[in-house]
């Protein structure tokens, strides 16, 4: 099923035993550090390399595929210590180069080996065909009605009225659903209240609402409401072995509503039905001999146990998703039918390896922090791109938490190199300085494998103005320098970026790529040159002239000041996303969420 290319493409001298086989000539000349075609890199959420399997981080591989045809030769070889997904990996596949990729999190590299591994995509068909077959009795006893198939189920929550006791649906007294709108406040059908969720006792979660499939019929689907007869989630355990990893409140993402709600292991996280459909499937894909067939199938698994969770979100008038970073549970939410995730995983991951099998690039992946690469020689790779953790932005291994719950295997919290909020000593917790030590260290190591005349592109944003600083720290510590800057633009919003900016929170949505080479300069630093409020004000003044709404947004100018100041060499201290904001205030009126110049 899986097509081995290392050997014949030169990728030896990443094994543990290298064979001496000697480097490629370094270039007489360097690449100029940026072509006019890439003022801004674009990349899209629609393609199938995005849609394949969720990532906390995932950069569209478009953009990355632009990077590496600039920076490199087909035959080159390209790094990337904080790997996440792989999609570094994906890109160098297609268009020629070999990747070697790394991460620290367990399910990083699981899910980097799922995209990168080059499948044969009849092979994949016809195993995950055998599958479904298998379970098709599961299925059946687990989502059929007689002759249809329950595609999902809503869930809501019942609460209780603090003043009587009685029983508040979210679903009836919550939502307005001809408006398609959700209350923020409980109110009683005894006329008491409102309350606020927080200040009302969750009871439990019900099914309300169920979507059956009709036989022959692809495009229809009935809506069946539930009646009184409600009954809570309160079936057997599976027979099947599913995680009982702990949930535990030292966590970065743990919260009181899940000590309301008993989630106390990996396994309260679905509902029973769900768990048993989850664990069915495990089982049977552990029993295939093909450990290719097997693999491949289990990096489909991963890609729906989120979806399969309670975490995927209800709403009366959109489609909504996990929130990301986050473990939140809403009040509605969906149990969708696992098999039917599946089977359009399964679709969805053929096309993907359409796309990769007869590619000509080769990858590598594998375990290892990005602050110890000793695995990999000096002066060994062309060029690197990589897209680190971004301060406290993301805590990977709580996001993690499900994928390596299944997997068996979990991110070290106290390696990563993130800035804890809530964690304490005994766990492993890191501050902003530790974080800058961890940063430092991880470019030093980069420095090292990169060739003479090799490029590193470092993709990054925060709207802390501290953390940019302890970067921009980490960066010269390591004796690069950076000669450009341009703005990642990942194309549509998540949910959660169109949710903060309907609310004009304070939401970075655009990431910076600094493109850094290194220095012949001493190690000590140098003095950062301090930037006037009049001079990041012309500058603000020429970002917006003539732009479309989308790029004068506070998100993009914050991106546009931050590209500024560090190309300029200047300290970005004090340039925080609330003071880019105050000042745009100062400068331009605001229209809906965009800034325009004052007539």
């Amino acid at each position: 099923m899986v097509r081995v290319t290392t050997e014949d493409r030169r990728m030896n001298r990443y094994n543990d035993e290298p064979t001496g086989s000697p480097l490629p000539e370094t270039r007489p000349h360097p690449r100029p550090p940026i072509a006019p075609d890439l003022a801004t890199i674009k990349g899209g959420k629609g393609g199938v390399f995005y849609r394949a399997h969720s990532y906390h981080t995932k950069v569209p591989v478009e953009g990355i595929v632009r990077l590496l045809e600039h920076y490199t030769e087909p035959g080159d070889f390209v790094a990337d210590p904080f790997c996440g997904s792989g999609q570094t990996g994906v890109a160098a596949i297609l268009t020629g180069r070999h990747a070697v990729l790394s991460d620290l999190s367990p399910a990083a590299v699981h899910i980097a080996k799922g995209y990168t591994t080059q499948v044969d995509p009849r092979a994949f068909r016809l195993a995950g065909s055998q599958l479904l077959e298998r379970l098709a009795d599961t299925e059946q006893s687990l989502y059929g009605r007689g002759a249809n198939r329950v595609e999902y189920t809503v869930w809501s929550d019942e609460y209780e009225c603090p003043e009587c006791s009685t029983k508040i649906s979210f679903w009836d007294h919550a939502v307005d659903h001809a408006a398609g709108t959700l209350s923020k406040t409980l109110t009683c059908p005894r006329g008491h209240g409102p309350f606020k969720k927080a200040d009302t006792p969750w009871v439990r979660s019900v099914p309300v609402q169920q979507n059956i499939s009709l036989p022959g019929v692809r495009s229809r689907t009935v809506r069946d409401l539930l009646g009184d007869d409600r009954e809570p989630d309160s079936g057997p355990l599976p027979d099947d072995w599913f995680p009982t990893t702990p949930w535990e409140p030292w966590r970065e993402m743990w919260r009181a509503q899940h000590d309301r709600m008993g989630i106390a292991t990996a396994a309260d996280f679905y509902t029973s039905k769900n768990l048993a459909a989850l664990a069915a499937l495990w089982r049977e894909i552990g029993s295939i001999n093909d450990e290719n067939a097997r693999d491949a199938l289990r990096f489909a698994f991963t890609s729906i146990v989120n979806r399969a969770s309670r975490r995927y979100q209800w709403h009366p008038s959109r489609p909504t998703n996990v929130l990301s970073s986050t473990m939140y549970i809403a009040s509605l939410n969906y149990e969708f039918n696992v098999f039917s995730l599946l089977r359009r995983k399964l679709a969805t991951l053929e096309k993907m390896y359409e796309a990769t099998w007869s590619a000509p690039g080769t990858c590598a992946v594998r375990q290892s922090s990005a602050t110890d690469l000793g695995w990999l020689a000096d002066d060994s790779v062309d060029y690197v791109f990589t897209d680190p953790p971004f301060g406290s932005n993301i805590f990977y291994g709580d996001s993690s938490f499900l994928w390596e719950s299944w997997l068996g295997e979990h991110t070290d919290v106290g390696a990563e190199t993130v800035v804890n909020r809530r964690l304490d000593a005994s766990h492993g917790r890191t501050d902003l300085a530790e974080y800058e030590k961890a940063m430092a260290s991880a470019m030093c190591e980069t420095a090292r494998v990169l060739r003479p005349n090799g490029w590193l592109s470092l993709q990054f944003h925060n709207s802390d103005d501290a953390v940019w600083s302890s970067v921009q720290s980490a960066v010269e510590s390591a004796d690069l320098q950076m000669r450009a800057a341009v703005v990642m633009d990942k194309g549509q919003k998540s949910f959660k970026g169109l949710r903060h900016a309907s609310r004009g929170e304070r939401v970075a949505n655009f990431d910076l790529v600094m493109h850094l080479e290194q220095t012949t300069r001493p190690s000590a630093a140098t003095p950062q040159t301090p930037q006037d409020r009049s001079a990041v004000a012309n500058e603000l003044k020429r970002c917006i002239e003539g732009k479309p709404a989308s790029q004068r947004t506070t998100p993009w100018l914050h991106s546009q000041v931050m590209r500024y100041l560090l190309e300029n060499g200047a300290d970005l201290r004090g340039w925080s996303f609330a003071a880019v904001e105050k000042l745009c205030s100062e400068l331009f009126d605001r229209k809906g969420t965009a800034w325009t110049t004052r007539n």
